[in-house]
């Protein structure tokens, strides 16, 4: 059976300076942004795994962000964002 609510999502929270970096974004580079997270929330391990532990990059339409995923994948903590 279907759901009808569509597949599911990480709930994803920003780090102060993610969050910090997101407020001094243009309007363009914030819609830039919004499909890669939406893209990293529906699969956490869409980014490449880094030198740093858990911490993950990926990289989409000039758009980079670094993030940990939980371990169940259903919260990515956004550390840093560029777009």
């Amino acid at each position: 059976m279907m759901s009808k609510h569509g597949p599911r999502r990480a709930r994803v929270v920003f780090y102060d300076v993610a969050q910090e970096q997101i407020e001094r974004m243009s309007e363009s580079e914030r819609t830039r942004l919004d499909p890669v997270l939406v893209a990293v929330s529906r699969n956490p391990e869409l980014g490449v795994a880094s030198k740093h532990g858990s911490v993950r990059e990926h990289r989409q339409d000039g758009v980079r962000v670094l993030y940990v995923p939980t371990a169940l994948g259903t919260l990515i903590l956004v550390a840093y964002v560029e777009a």
